[in-house]
C-alpha cells in the first residue's frame, strides 16, 4: 500500500507514520508539498477541515492508494480559543475527515490570530519556548502533549473505514429487518 501524505513536515509526517504503521507496518508512506487551498492560518472549523481535504485529495492523486492530510487551525469553543487540527483521508472515491483534541489557548492570542496575526510571536512575548516539533500544544502543556500525538491518533481514527470496510457498507436494510 502506497500512502501519500499532503505535506512534508515533520511532525504530519512522523503522525502519518505512527497512525497507518498501527494497520499496516509494510505500507510505504511518502510526503508532497501540496497547497492546502485555505489561508495559512485557518480560522474555524470549516476552513481548517477544508484544507484537510484537499491535502488528502491532492496527495492521493499523485498516484497513492490513500492521500493524508492534516491541516492545523484555531476555532472558538464557549467564547474561548482553542488550537485545533482536522485529518482526512482519501482513495479517489472514500473521504473521511476527523477532528484532533482542542487545545486550549489564551484568548488573546486567539483573537489575535483571527486579525490575521501568527502565533509565534504571541508565544516568544509570553516568555514561552517555541519548538517546531512539539508545537504550541507541546509548550503549553509543559512538554506532556507533543503536536504528532493529536495527529497521529486522528491519523487511526481517520483510517478506520479502510481498516473495517463491511462495517460502513450500508446496512440500514439489515439493521430494520434485524
Amino acid at each position: 500500500m502506497k500512502v501519500m501524505v499532503g505535506s512534508r513536515n515533520a511532525a504530519k509526517m512522523g503522525a502519518a507514520r505512527q497512525g497507518v504503521a498501527a494497520y499496516w507496518d509494510d505500507a510505504q508512506i511518502e510526503g508532497a508539498d501540496v497547497d492546502s487551498g485555505v489561508p495559512a492560518q485557518p480560522i474555524g472549523l470549516d476552513q481548517t477541515m477544508q484544507g484537510a481535504l484537499n491535502r488528502a485529495r491532492a496527495a492521493q492523486a499523485l498516484g497513492a492508494d490513500l492521500g493524508v492530510g492534516m491541516e492545523g487551525g484555531v476555532a472558538q469553543f464557549n467564547g474561548e480559543w482553542a488550537m485545533i487540527g482536522f485529518v482526512a483521508v482519501s482513495d479517489g472515491k472514500r473521504e473521511v475527515a476527523v477532528i484532533t483534541a482542542a487545545t486550549p489557548m489564551p484568548y488573546s492570542w486567539g483573537e489575535a490570530m483571527k486579525n490575521g496575526a501568527e502565533l509565534r510571536p504571541y508565544v516568544l512575548a509570553a516568555g514561552l519556548p517555541y519548538d517546531y516539533a512539539t508545537g504550541v500544544v507541546g509548550t503549553l502543556s509543559n512538554g506532556k502533549v507533543r503536536r504528532d500525538d493529536s495527529f497521529a491518533l486522528a491519523v487511526k481514527t481517520a483510517l478506520i473505514p479502510w481498516v473495517n470496510p463491511g462495517a460502513f457498507e450500508d446496512t440500514s436494510d439489515q439493521a430494520k429487518a434485524g
